[in-house]
């Protein structure tokens, strides 16, 4: 029961760790951290303060877009992380040998 545990965890492992992190936010071709910060603080500072909060957001979201930001949601994938033949061949060239740990793990006597 203990291997089946571990190869459980390894499998569930290998997975996430093949899908990565989904990066949801603002993007820009040539995007940095601190200059977004300071292109979303001169936005911020020439917004109207008496806005509800839904029209705050609206314009900043238009000002931002003025500077040639772009919101990408979770769904959206980046034009970077389309599945190549080598995802494919390192997939296929992996699969027997977790399978094959899997079997002398759990086959092999305790």
């Amino acid at each position: 029961m203990k291997r089946f545990l571990i190869l459980s965890t390894l499998i569930a492992f290998v997975t996430v760790s093949c899908a990565g992190p989904t990066k949801v936010g603002w993007t820009k071709p040539d995007f940095r951290q601190d200059q977004f910060e300071n292109d979303r603080k001169e936005c911020i500072d020439s917004i109207d303060k008496d806005l509800v909060s839904e029209a705050f957001g609206k314009a900043l979201e238009e000002c931002l877009a003025k500077k040639h930001y772009a919101f990408k949601t979770a769904d959206e994938k980046p034009s970077g992380d389309k599945i190549t033949t080598k995802d494919i061949i390192l997939f296929i060239a992996l699969s027997p040998l977790i399978l094959a740990y899997g079997v002398f793990l759990i086959g092999s006597p305790p």
